[in-house]
């Protein structure tokens, strides 16, 4: 029987807002706005479409014409409007994706460790972070999912689920070309259109996306260890991304639709390079002088090469068939794969004194087969899904510079893999008990299975760093000819770590509308994130390694309000949730004696309750303004660490957790009669520090707090042919960090805690951009973020067969 650590204090919060709420709507605001009211938004958070303001989940749902106007184009962007959501790109990398939702998320993206949200494309499960940062263009709309979705969605969405949602094709034939001109010599060229070659039946279509933007600062590289100069740079938070997309839609019967989707994205942006905040003890070889903490947070200098590479594609097909109007069956097959080589710069000097290039493999390939009833009084989804995949990766720890190793590269490699099969069932149904009051329950049921295996050995080189190279599933490391083989710490392989584990993942609702405007509810649910393997494991330190470490579970009460008021003209949802969080599995680093430096190693090892709210109110003002606000609060709390059998929980905090949250927008949708239409948007976003690691030894593991201001313009012309939008974002130019590494105090490294610092970007009226060769521009009248047009032209309906 599992601890609770629900509290029992009285929903202050919730039940004032519900007061609030049941109070009859003002005639004199509802008079003065006249026919205006706000669209209803569909969604399909419960598997099956449904008005958002009636399913008891927190939800945020963004429209393919508000993520326009707001100049949303990576989903990262989407923190900012969604409460206790952290969307972040990770681990100096352009594409691999941090997120967490209410506290919980995945902080490492190293292969064998699994996400904490779930992220879907189209109803299909991507298991790897890696290329997971989704552009957002051709979409028709995203939800985020707050809370564990376990029985519907199941494993690893202990946090929630993000759903992205391409635009399904109908009518004629369609082309928009969009070209996008912006800061940094930005330039985006997006091309999407549909072909009906059976009217009304058979589809193509297809989109494709080429993003470039030049570096926010320079990486300063060519290092020459004779004369202490730099004799290149390169730019540093550029990008360099294509993304590709093809669907084939058929309709043969009124029954019966299928559905291809192919998809394909190459990133070839460089690495990021993170900037040294505080002054390491590492000098250069020539001069003997120290590496100086970088004073632009956005430059920086790296040992290691600063390209990277990432490639993920795949495919799915998707058919339905409608028995009847009650009821619906779909199947969706899908097979995905990537390839991804990086490399971080964990010190940022020219040295390689702490370097790890790396590389990772992932195939995965997924069957779900779903059942879908509606009826008067009752609704039902259930299902079977069955995943397998593999995942793999290699990466060298270079350090180098150090008294221990005379001058030549001491390494710890480590490499390997692992195989998942996963099979499970579920079922949601939901009673309408009355009128008023319906009852929504169910289950998954989840088996895992996981083997893996794991080496990580020592080895001293003469090489600048070491390379690797792949043989089948696995991975080779080092130079044989010149390396000094050191020892293994862990040979282990998929005989000795094979593990299963059984969860159940139940979730049960009752809401009750109090009239056709206001619903509430309370709701608890279960979810869990997959146990597996350390990939780091030190066999030496820890002989548990190829034992694994076990699933981490969520317990949530979730009580809610969602409200449709004065005519339709203000939409006010607000939930309270609490959560209890076990076996957490928590990442301990102890120091060990020379050449080993460290281990670390994932037990099950914590327990935490997170409690908190969230606010989401949108009020049409008139029919031309609106306002929207969303504010999120949480007191993440971790109650029990234990390590080496101590309780450290006092010096530990939550990662990626921060108290406040929360986003207020204007927009304002002006008639220009036969010159078109524009909407003008402002937005001030708002975020309260977080912590990077949950180990606290000082404050340079802290993102602290800021607020972002943006701005757009977006017009329209009357046949709705052209658009043409301008956007500003972060117009008072502040400078925030988003991420980092504190190295600790390790004797050959530093005196004190430096930092490997992962900043934001400036961009406003008054930025100054430099130049490669290290002059300053004159700073800029008007920054123009993004400047964007759009033609969709008209195009007769011809060739069809």
């Amino acid at each position: 029987m599992k601890n609770s650590h629900f509290s029992k204090k009285p929903l202050v919060i919730f039940i004032a807002t519900v007061s609030i709420a049941a109070i009859e709507p003002a005639a004199s605001w509802a008079k003065e706005a006249g026919n205006a009211s706000l669209e209803e938004i569909i969604v399909t958070a419960q598997k099956r479409e449904q008005n958002q303001q009636e399913v008891p989940v927190s939800i945020t749902a963004f429209s393919a014409l508000e993520l326009e106007n707001k100049g949303y184009t990576s989903i990262i962007d989407l923190e900012k409007s969604s409460p206790n959501t952290q969307l972040r790109a990770s681990r100096a990398t352009n594409s691999t994706l941090t997120a967490y939702i209410r506290g919980v998320g995945q902080q490492d993206p190293l292969w064998g460790f699994e996400p904490g949200v779930g992220v879907y494309v189209d109803d299909v499960y991507y298991a790897r972070p890696q290329a997971a940062v989704l552009e957002v263009f051709d979409v028709e709309r995203i939800e985020i999912l707050r809370g564990p979705q376990g029985t519907l969605y199941g494993k690893n969405t202990v946090g929630g689920a993000l759903k992205y949602i391409t635009k399904k094709m109908s009518g004629d034939a369609t082309a928009k070309v969009k070209l996008a001109v912006g800061s940094y010599s930005q330039q985006d060229v997006m091309l999407s259109g549909q072909l009906p070659l059976i009217e009304n039946q058979l589809y193509i279509g297809g989109a494709v996306a080429k993003m470039d933007r030049d570096g926010y600062g320079d990486v300063d590289t060519g290092y020459d260890i004779a004369t202490g100069v730099f004799t290149d740079s390169e730019e540093n938070y550029e990008k360099d991304v294509m993304v590709y997309r093809i669907n084939v839609e058929y309709t043969p019967t009124e029954k019966l639709f299928l559905r291809f989707a192919a998809d394909k994205t190459d990133d070839e942006s460089n690495q990021l390079c993170g900037s040294q905040s505080s002054q390491t003890l590492l000098t250069h070889p020539a001069t003997g002088l120290p590496f100086l903490a970088s004073s632009d947070p956005f430059d920086g200098a790296c040992g290691t090469t600063h390209k990277s590479n990432v490639e993920n594609e795949g495919f799915s097909i998707t058919a339905q068939y409608d028995i009847s109007d009650a009821l619906s069956i779909k199947y969706i097959y899908a097979d995905r794969e990537g390839e991804t080589q990086q490399f971080i710069d964990f010190e940022s000097t020219p040295l390689d004194a702490f370097d790890v290039p790396a590389k990772y493999s992932d195939e995965q390939q997924s069957h779900e087969f779903q059942v879908n009833y509606t009826a008067d009084r009752f609704a039902l989804v259930g299902g079977i899904y069955y995943f397998e995949g593999n995942s793999a990766g290699a990466f060298d720890v270079v350090l180098n510079g150090t008294p221990y190793m005379d001058g030549d590269h001491f390494d710890l490699a480590i490499g390997g893999d692992v195989d998942t099969e996963s099979l499970s069932a579920y079922f949601n149904g939901s009673f309408n008990l009355t009128d008023t009051i319906t009852i929504t329950a169910g289950a998954r049921v989840t088996k895992d299975d996981k083997n893996s295996n794991i080496q990580r050995i020592s080895y001293n080189t003469s090489q600048s760093f070491p390379y690797s190279t792949t043989q089948g599933s696995g991975f080779t490391f080092g130079d044989p000819a010149n390396d000094i083989f050191l020892g293994a710490s862990t040979d282990i392989s998929d005989d000795q770590a094979d593990e299963e584990w059984s969860e159940v993942s139940p979730s049960i609702k009752v809401d009750w509308k109090i009239n056709e405007d206001i619903m509430v509810y309370l709701s608890y649910a279960e979810g869990f994130k997959s146990g597996g393997f350390d990939m780091r494991g030190n066999a030496a330190t820890n002989p548990n390694v190829a034992n694994g470490y076990d699933p981490e579970t969520v317990e949530t009460i979730e009580a809610g309000i969602k409200s449709q008021l004065f005519n339709d003209r203000l939409r006010l949802n607000v939930t309270w949730f609490e959560m209890d969080y076990e076996d957490m599995q928590l990442t301990v680093q102890t120091a060990q004696p020379a050449p080993v430096f460290f281990s670390s190693d994932v037990v099950n090892a914590g327990t935490a309750e997170i409690k908190g709210f969230e606010i989401e109110a949108l009020a049409q003002v008139t029919e031309a303004f609106n306002i929207a606000l969303s504010v999120g609060h949480m007191n993440a709390e971790l109650i029990e660490v234990i390590s080496a059998g101590v309780d450290v929980s006092s010096t530990w905090e939550m990662l990626n957790a921060p108290d406040w949250t929360g986003q207020l927008a204007l927009s304002y949708d002006l008639d220009l009669g036969s010159a078109g239409t524009l909407a003008i948007n402002t937005a001030a976003s708002f975020r309260d520090a977080s912590r990077n690691f949950n180990n606290v030894t000082c404050s340079c593991d802290q993102d602290d707090s800021y607020t972002l201001w943006d701005a757009s313009a977006n017009w329209l012309s009357v046949d709705e042919h052209w658009q043409i939008s301008l956007y500003l974002k972060n117009i008072e130019d502040k400078e925030y960090k988003t991420g980092g590494y504190n190295l600790g105090s390790v004797n050959w490294l530093s005196t004190a805690h430096p930092e490997h610092g992962l900043w934001e970007f400036p961009t406003s009226s008054n930025i100054t951009r430099k130049k490669p060769e290290g002059a300053y521009q004159s700073p800029l009248f008007l920054s123009c973020e993004l400047l964007s047009i759009s033609y969709r032209p008209a195009i007769e309906n011809k060739g069809q067969i």
